[in-house]
Formats: C-alpha cells, sequence, structure tokens
C-alpha cells in the first residue's frame, strides 16, 4: 500500500512539473536582442500634449524593461503623415516604434487624403494604449441644453473644427446626420486654444471632442457636455446621456454611428515597422501588455489627468478590420458626402 502511495505521489508531483512548465511565461528568444541598444518612439504629438505624455511616460517604462534606450521623437508636421511614413521606412528590427492616432489611420485612409501611402490593415500593431469616446460640448452662452434643443431649434447649430478630417469635424457631421438638425461646421481654427476662444466669445455653439480633452480642456472654458457619441456612458462623464439614449434615430443613422465610434475607440495605438521579425513583435506585445496593465503606469497616467486602457493586438487589428469592411463602395460614398461636404457651406 505504502508503495502505490508513493508511485502515485511520484506521478503526481511530475504531473503538477508538467503543467507548471505549461503555465510559465513564455520566453522570448529576441529578449537579448534589445539590451543596450537605442531605438526611436515616434509620435505625431506636439510637445507637453496628452501624446507626448503618453509617449514619454511608456518609453520610460519600456527602457527598464526591454534594456534599450528608447529615444521620444515629435513628427507633428502633417497630421501625424511624417511621424507614420518614417516609421514605415525604416529598418524592420523592432528598434523603431510609433504612438498615433489609430482613429487617424482609418479615417485618413478611408477618406483618401493625401499622404496617406499605407494600407492600415497591414500594420505591425503592438497595443492600444488608451481609448476613448466623442463627446459634444458647448460653449456657456449656447441655447442649446440638451439634444432635444438642438433638434427644435431653428437657426443652424454651429460647430468648430480645425480641418474636415481631423477626427472631430467629420464626427461632427455625423451627428448632425443622425440628429436630423441644421449645422454648419467652421473649420481653419488652429487649435484646441482657438477653438476654445470661440465658443467662449459664442462665434460657434461648441465642438466634438474626446471625453479626455473635454475633461482637460472643457471646465477652464465653461463649456458642457451634452451627449456622448457612443453606447456607453463616458467614465469621465457619467451623468452624461448617450445619443443613443437622448434621441430616437433611424436605424441607418444609429448605423453609422456605431461604426465611427468603433473607429474613434482605437484611441492611441502603438506600431512597429512591417517586416519586422515575429519573436520580436511577439515579445513586444508580451511586454506592453505587462506594461499597460501595470497599477504604476495606470496612476502615472492618472496623475496627469490621462487614461490607460490597453487593448491586445489582435482585437486592435479586429476594430480596424471592422471599420474598413463594414460599408460597402456606395454606403463608403455616401458617408464621405456627409463627413467632408454636406455641412460645410
Amino acid at each position: 500500500m505504502v508503495a502505490v502511495r508513493r508511485k502515485a505521489l511520484r506521478q503526481l508531483t511530475v504531473a503538477l512539473a508538467f503543467a507548471g512548465i505549461l503555465a510559465a511565461p513564455p520566453v522570448y528568444a529576441d529578449a537579448a536582442f534589445y539590451q543596450g541598444k537605442q531605438g526611436r518612439l515616434f509620435t505625431m504629438g506636439s510637445p507637453g500634449g496628452g501624446y507626448d505624455t503618453y509617449t514619454r511616460t511608456v518609453s520610460a517604462f519600456l527602457e527598464k524593461r526591454i534594456g534599450a534606450k528608447l529615444i521620444p521623437t515629435n513628427e507633428v508636421a502633417a497630421g501625424g503623415m511624417i511621424a507614420m511614413n518614417r516609421t514605415l521606412n525604416a529598418t524592420p528590427d523592432g528598434l523603431t516604434l510609433l504612438l498615433t492616432g489609430g482613429e487617424g489611420l482609418v479615417t485618413a485612409q478611408l477618406y483618401g487624403l493625401s499622404g496617406v501611402h499605407y494600407d492600415v490593415r497591414k500594420q505591425v500593431v503592438l497595443a492600444r494604449v488608451s481609448g476613448e469616446d466623442k463627446v459634444a460640448v458647448v460653449g456657456p452662452q449656447s441655447p442649446y441644453k440638451n439634444v432635444t434643443d438642438m433638434q427644435k431649434l431653428d437657426r443652424q447649430a454651429l460647430w468648430a473644427g480645425s480641418g474636415k478630417a481631423d477626427n472631430n469635424s467629420d464626427f461632427s457631421a455625423i451627428m448632425c446626420y443622425a440628429l436630423g438638425i441644421k449645422c454648419k461646421i467652421i473649420v481653419g481654427y488652429k487649435g484646441t486654444g482657438d477653438m476654445n476662444i470661440a465658443i467662449q466669445r459664442a462665434e460657434v455653439d461648441g465642438r466634438v471632442i474626446s471625453d479626455e480633452a473635454a475633461a482637460l480642456y472643457g471646465p477652464s472654458a465653461g463649456m458642457r457636455i451634452l451627449t456622448v457619441l457612443a453606447r456607453k456612458r463616458s467614465e469621465k462623464f457619467p451623468d452624461a446621456p448617450t445619443i443613443f439614449e437622448a434621441a430616437k434615430l433611424e436605424q441607418t443613422a444609429e448605423r453609422l454611428l456605431d461604426w465611427r465610434a468603433d473607429i474613434a475607440s482605437l484611441g492611441r495605438v502603438i506600431l512597429t515597422t512591417p517586416g519586422t521579425p515575429k519573436e520580436r513583435v511577439d515579445y513586444l506585445r508580451a511586454v506592453l501588455a505587462d506594461i499597460l496593465r501595470d497599477p504604476a503606469f495606470i496612476a502615472e497616467m492618472k496623475k496627469v489627468n490621462l487614461s490607460a486602457g490597453y487593448l491586445g493586438a489582435a482585437d486592435v487589428q479586429a476594430l480596424i478590420e471592422k471599420a474598413m469592411t463594414t460599408l460597402d463602395a456606395k454606403g463608403l460614398a455616401e458617408m464621405k458626402e456627409i463627413a467632408l461636404n454636406r455641412y460645410y457651406n
């Protein structure tokens, strides 16, 4: 009986040891490659802005994990296209990374903007750093108290934007279409500061902006959140109703809003150069998954009123694929007419 028990114990020990091997985290052969190397983490953001802050924080955490020096590099021109092209054309060795707007990558290709020489579906996504929802904000002098007010008012609602494809103006247009309201989108503002001044002066009623930016800049400008342009309420503005809660929408309008909200949820993503060896891509994805879910990283973001919202590469790529294929050729042409032409005269 003792011998039988000993044999059973040995078998159990072997089984547990084997299970432990299977459960252990994978060892990446290319981890040693990064030791002592120098690379770059490009961003489309200007110094001191949200993208810049994310980039410098991620690079600091990433350096400690992989043993390489990463130089944060700002390339703000051409709406991030220069930063994108530098990453695409870099040596595919995993030492060039890019933190950019996933939303902008998708819409730039869908809208056929100049300078787009990539297929977003073929990019090497490492992770999403943070997601975002869009909100419609109005100024202290706007007559609009809620979405119903916008639908009832006779005059045009005036919305501010920097350009037709700035990832906010096109959403303003889709919102106006979905609600069936009279709108005019005034573009040409140089940035958030100029638009906030215009809102305060009542030159325009408001703008569409990310909930993160609204939380950072809205209170100082006296702006109010009218509605969240997504299915779920924003964590930053839990009392603000979604557009789906605030208005009765046609099915076509709901579909277009859902499609555009999914694109917005891509938020800020990190890419590397196509052709980078798979082993290094897998290693970077695993390391970033740990970093971006690390309570220490999340706490660093909270200190500067920014959010962490990790999403893995497979989920990001699924969102991209959905965005690129939901609308057929006819639907895409109609959407572009609404987003880029209808509300600018």
